[in-house]
């Protein structure tokens, strides 16, 4: 199953539909990914807050620290993009 350019995942059918989805959760997928690519990535800053304790507002969407570093390659499945933060 095709989540960016040339970047491909292990499909598994759907429970409820049986469609093909991605056997792990692209939050798992898209820091491997970056770090094959040789990108170290780290949590966003909002969700260092949250585990942090700073703040009780749960982090939504897939948001990964890249660093210093400018990332324009998209990982996406299913209308879930990842974004990318600079520090």
């Amino acid at each position: 199953m095709r989540i960016g350019l040339g970047v491909y995942a292990k499909a598994k059918p759907s429970v409820l539909t049986g469609k093909p989805i991605p056997a792990r959760p692209l939050e798992v997928l898209a820091p491997e990914v970056l770090n094959k690519l040789g990108i170290t990535v780290l949590p966003s800053r909002l969700t260092q807050d949250y585990n942090a304790g700073r703040s009780t507002q749960l982090p939504s969407g897939i948001v990964l620290n890249t660093g210093k570093r400018r990332i324009a390659r998209k990982l996406s499945f299913n209308g879930k993009t990842v974004q990318y933060e600079r520090t």
